[in-house]
């Protein structure tokens, strides 16, 4: 189940164009868990906080479900943490990288040249068939995703205090121009 989750999340993180590796620029998260509720949403806009990350999150249906029964954003602005959920991926083709839609407001949701989750007012035409192209490409690239959790994985107790921090060492790329 959780290599799932991970293989899935790793998929959707790389076809939005956030890169595999830690980025010099580090605020963005990818979590999974149970189907996403108040509480869950709760959980996450705390844990944004706490991590000072944006997070991604699928939530899951069942420990059986093979795809996720949504996605949740926890988008950290000036002086709050919104939670958007029920949000849908979305490619418009086969290289434009996905962005997540909202299906409560008209916004979307990509990752823009910073590295940064940026929220775009508007959502893309043909919802139904940018999903369904979305996910096979998520899945696609997932079937390409290793078969071992990764060791900078965190599991984070519900209601924790403190998130273990990050324990990878990454030196950062620097480029003088």
């Amino acid at each position: 189940m959780m290599l799932r989750h991970q293989k899935t999340m790793l998929a959707l993180r790389q076809q939005m164009g956030w890169p595999l590796f830690k980025p010099a620029n580090d605020c963005l998260a990818f979590g999974s868990g149970k189907t996403s509720d108040f509480e869950v949403g709760m959980e996450l806009g705390r844990i944004a906080q706490m991590l000072g990350k944006d997070i991604i999150y699928s939530g899951w249906a069942s420990v059986g479900a093979t795809t996720p029964a949504g996605f949740t954003i926890a988008w950290r602005g000036l002086l709050t943490v919104d939670v958007i959920n029920r949000a849908l991926p979305y490619a418009a083709n086969d290289q434009a990288p996905i962005v997540l839609v909202s299906t409560r407001c008209d916004e979307h949701f990509v990752i823009d040249q910073r590295g940064s989750l940026a929220r775009v007012p508007g959502r893309p035409k043909s919802l139904g068939a940018g999903r369904r192209l979305a996910m096979k490409r998520i899945k696609a690239a997932a079937k390409t995703m290793g078969d071992e959790l990764l060791a900078g994985n965190r599991h984070v107790p519900w209601g924790s205090d403190t998130i273990a921090p990050d324990t990878v060492p990454i030196e950062t790329v620097v480029r003088f121009g």
